[in-house]
């Protein structure tokens, strides 16, 4: 499967490209940049497509297929692909249904390079979504939805009625590289594979057959497991596809194991920077979404005024816990990223136990969002503040407050003589963070702490939360006293 070295690499390659637009429009071409909804199926959004993959994720109903459908109506079609429109998409009421859109519906699309921003309205006096009649961008876009490779058990098709009586009448053998990258995303070595073409011995009927080897065995796609049968198709099509395609997928990650999704991250960027591809994935898989950088991430969390658009997600658990406390009394903490939240949970189980049970301390992302997030909730009626490192300030009228010290959680329970202080928490990880200081060389600030923080939890070979748990308890035993000021302030502001 993919290691963590592969995915490194392939995100330090696209950045490469992305990071200079006259190479990046080389690569990719009129990629999208950001698609802004208004009043289609509830969903009034803009969601920005900072890099050339983006994961989509939220809970049911939060509007992730809805932005697919409609992205995919930016273009027209080029190439002899299909050409989708939003009308296919959007559909009329029926009888008593809530309508999927208004008079004054509308999608517009912006792109990364020069071409103009595409407006397009819902013309109620035409009953038809208004497209330009000349400069619509063109681009190849596929979409790919969650049948698109159902497995072929299931199906009871002619291959299963008929198999004893099939002939192979054609094979194309799977290049080396297909068969590297199916085995990069299911983790099993496949030495050798092929697509047959099959036919019964009278009349016209064909079909497309599968056929791979793993270890002594050869097999074809009857026999495969469901994931096994998913990944080969689905990346024998994106393979397949013109340069510079648009490619939209709908939850590709069912049938996978997670350390296949994460193959399938991986593979994903890999497509894209050889192909000059843009991938919008639609999904509920945490190892997916959590393999792409921060820059391909964007929750979706729907709350009591519509739906809130988290780029740069930390974890796909916050669209979860966001969409949730909007519909109970808990009350809402924000903060930057997982190490704050382990961070402060620690210090509001020691002196707010109250507190702690009675709210949701949610990761978002950096410093913006979460002051825009808390405006947001409180705006709602959500009782929310924001915990944010401590390089910004204090903004208690906002609902704003800094975690304790002078630096970010990460660079604050790094510190040599914490490190040394949590031997009590963890026999050895002095001597284990001599050794993970060394993935940080060349780093400083918070990049250096961000690159030691995993590789000390790996080299002690324990998660990160307890990690940052056990630093945290080292350094409360000296700066207790912060802590305190911290809580009683966030304690006034949730009255």
């Amino acid at each position: 499967m993919a290691n963590e070295s592969q995915i490194s690499s392939e995100v330090t390659r696209i950045n490469e490209k992305w990071d200079n637009p006259q190479a990046r429009d080389g690569l990719f071409g009129n990629i999208l940049k950001s698609v802004t909804i208004n009043r289609v199926r509830d969903l009034t959004a803009k969601i920005e497509f900072s890099w050339p993959i983006t994961a989509i994720a939220g809970t049911n109903g939060s509007g992730k297929t809805t932005v697919l459908q409609l992205c995919s109506a930016a273009y027209i079609g080029q190439q002899g692909g299909r050409i989708y429109k939003i009308g296919d998409w959007v559909r009329s009421a029926l009888g008593d249904e809530t309508p999927a859109f208004s008079d004054d519906s509308s999608v517009t699309f912006s792109f990364w390079n020069d071409h103009p921003t595409l407006a397009i309205p819902y013309q109620k006096d035409r009953t038809r979504w208004g497209y330009p009649r000349h400069g619509n961008p063109a681009r190849n876009v596929e979409f790919f939805g969650i049948t698109t490779f159902a497995p072929r058990i299931e199906r009871k098709d002619r291959l299963h009625v008929f198999r004893s009586k099939l002939e192979v009448t054609g094979s194309t053998k799977f290049t080396p590289a297909l068969l590297e990258s199916i085995s990069a995303v299911l983790g099993v070595p496949y030495p050798d594979g092929s697509m047959h073409k099959v036919g019964l011995p009278k009349g016209t009927w064909t079909d497309s057959l599968p056929q791979i080897k793993r270890g002594a065995n050869t097999y074809g796609e009857p026999h495969m497991g469901a994931g096994e049968q998913k990944v080969i198709r689905l990346i024998q099509a994106l393979e397949a596809l013109p340069q510079r395609s648009l490619v939209l997928l709908e939850e590709p990650e069912i049938t996978l194991h997670p350390d296949a999704q994460r193959g399938l991250a991986w593979y994903l960027m890999s497509l894209s920077r050889r192909k000059g591809h843009q991938i919008l994935v639609a999904t509920h898989s945490a190892a997916l979404f959590e393999t792409l950088p921060p820059e391909g991430r964007v929750l979706l969390a729907r709350t009591k005024q519509g739906v809130t658009v988290i780029p740069r997600a930390p974890a796909i658990a916050a669209a979860r816990a966001l969409s949730g406390v909007a519909k109970t009394n808990k009350d809402l903490v924000l903060v930057e990223d997982a190490v704050g939240q382990n961070f402060l949970c620690e210090i509001l189980r020691r002196h707010a136990r109250d507190l702690l049970d009675n709210c949701s301390v949610v990761p978002v992302g950096n410093t913006d969002d979460v002051y825009r997030m808390v405006s947001r909730f409180r705006a709602e009626g959500v009782r929310a503040v924001g915990v944010r490192d401590p390089d910004i300030g204090d903004a208690p009228a906002d609902g704003i407050f800094s975690l304790p010290g002078d630096v970010a959680p990460e660079t604050l329970l790094l510190r040599q003589e914490n490190v040394e202080a949590a031997e009590t928490f963890l026999n050895g990880i002095t001597d284990a963070f001599e050794k993970a200081k060394l993935v940080g060389l060349q780093l400083t600030g918070s990049r250096w702490a961000k690159q030691v923080f995993p590789a000390l939890a790996q080299e002690m070979q324990v998660p990160l939360g307890m990690l940052s748990d056990r630093l945290t308890l080292a350094w409360l035993a000296k700066n207790d006293g912060d802590a305190k000021k911290l809580v009683d302030a966030m304690g006034a502001a949730l009255q």
